[in-house]
């Protein structure tokens, strides 16, 4: 599954292949089966990407039925 993703660091966008998304429960966080990689930082926590509004409705898609 690719997710559409903004990169707190350099501010750029990329698309992240994330591999099967599943939901934690208890936060309601999503758990990528991937590793988040920017192409121009690296490896990448949640918590150092936005999802853009692409990736908001692609992540939904994926999470839907859960």
């Amino acid at each position: 599954m690719e997710i559409n993703f903004e990169c707190k660091k350099c501010k750029g966008t990329f698309d992240c292949d994330v591999g099967k998304v599943s939901m934690n429960e208890e936060t309601f966080r999503p758990i990528f089966e991937e590793k988040l990689i920017c192409p121009k930082c690296g490896e990448l926590t949640m918590d150092e990407v936005f999802l853009t509004e692409l990736g908001q409705g692609q992540l939904t898609e994926a999470t839907i039925n859960l």
